[in-house]
């Protein structure tokens, strides 16, 4: 292993100071937005209450090589405080992909030697690393490695859809189960006045276009009870700010169909190095018999081929017009390490019998009636973690 330097740094004030740094080592990768300065500074501007953000640097020849986010809490388990770590930027905003952030080449060997200084040098009962790619070297390294004194878990978390563009266009739609109607509807669509597909990528236009979005995206869901994504103050203003500030580093595009005057479908995407991550959508519901939402998928995924982009990336969830148009999958994981001291385990068998009890309930429940609960409950949790009040959640329970 190198010779790497690792230091430790904690708070806001840390963000903030390594900002060109992050920034520089983050242009070079191929890493995704979610592990971008902007992402986290914004996130913990915005989202995160309790945790205190660290931050473990690798350096050689003082040089800025690696970087791991972490959130810091502490919290009350009966008569026992726990104190937990987890990746800064995972909870609220659905970040996919987290994991240590390395110059491209040197991912396994620093992804080491920060994860050996985690465990040597910081003190934790529980450390939980959510949304690590399948192909993560951070993974790869807490599976092979024996510690002493640790305990390693890891289960599935996600499943995130994705269509390589490599092939071009025309074999992209051939491929699409939707294929004619996205044809049929883009002719219908194509004489009506006013009819536009839109890009917007620039700082200075981010923010109406994100309100455009989530007017959309709000009406689309407040049928099914809202959306998770916004509808709290919080989450609307953390995703103004973070719409500018991706769009500063050249990290936001969203897409945007109109017909007769309006914006009838929008999707806020990011995109870096060549990979487009489709993040959110919406569409106009007095709309819905034109399929606006389709038609603006297929030109969103007709541009990105246009350009040169090499794959679009639905990230996380299983809805079917995602397998509409993709063919490959990748999977994240959640990984929990924890010492072997008694409180740490007491935390792991907490969460287990939660997440058991939450599985049976609904294997017992009819879903007509545990639907419901699980919306009224998701909407308290929401309501008490984004107002400052620490809430633990079963494993699986995003």
């Amino acid at each position: 292993m190198s010779n790497f330097q690792i230091e430790l740094r904690k708070g806001t004030e840390a963000l903030n100071a390594l900002r060109q740094e992050w920034q520089a080592l983050y242009c070079l990768t191929d890493a995704s937005p979610f592990l971008s300065w902007e992402w986290a500074v914004t996130w913990d501007e915005w989202l995160n209450s309790n945790g205190t953000p660290v931050l473990l640097c690798a350096r050689e020849a003082g040089r800025l090589i690696g970087l791991l986010a972490l959130k810091e809490e502490t919290f009350q388990l009966a008569s026992l405080h726990v104190q937990r770590l987890s990746l800064l930027g995972d909870g609220f905003g659905g970040a996919d992909y987290l994991d240590v952030l390395a110059l491209p080449g040197r991912e396994a060997e620093v992804s080491a030697a920060i994860l050996t200084y985690l465990l040597q040098h910081v003190s934790f009962d529980a450390l939980e690393l959510d949304g690590l790619d399948e192909n993560s070297h951070s993974l790869a390294w807490l599976a092979q490695e024996t510690r002493q004194g640790f305990q390693c878990r890891s289960n599935p978390l996600y499943v995130c859809p994705q269509v390589p563009l490599t092939t071009g266009w025309d074999s992209v739609l051939k491929n699409s189960r939707r294929a004619e109607n996205f044809k049929r509807r883009l002719r219908q669509l194509r004489v009506r006045d006013g009819f536009a597909f839109r890009s917007v990528t620039e700082p200075a236009e981010a923010e109406a276009a994100f309100e455009r979005f989530r007017q959309l995206h709000e009406a689309r869901w407040s049928e099914q009870g809202g959306s998770e994504m916004t509808g709290h103050a919080r989450l609307d203003g953390f995703h103004r700010e973070l719409a500018v500030r991706f769009a500063a580093a050249g990290l936001l595009r969203f897409d945007e169909l109109w017909v007769e005057g309006e914006c009838r479908a929008s999707i806020y995407g990011l995109e870096h190095r060549g990979h487009y991550y489709f993040y959110n959508s919406g569409y106009d519901q007095a709309w819905r018999n034109a399929s606006v939402g389709l038609v603006l998928l297929g030109l969103s995924i007709q541009a990105a081929c246009e350009r040169g982009v090499t794959v679009y990336d639905f990230l996380r969830g299983t809805e079917n017009y995602k397998f509409d148009w993709a063919t490959v999958t990748q999977s994240t994981i959640a990984v929990q390490v924890s010492p072997a001291r008694a409180r740490a385990r007491l935390f792991f068998v907490w969460r287990q019998t939660a997440e058991a009890l939450r599985k049976g309930a609904r294997n017992v429940i009819p879903a007509s009636l545990l639907l419901p609960v699980q919306q009224a409950r998701r909407a308290w949790v929401r309501r008490q973690e984004l107002n400052g009040a620490p809430v633990v959640t079963p494993l699986t329970n995003k």
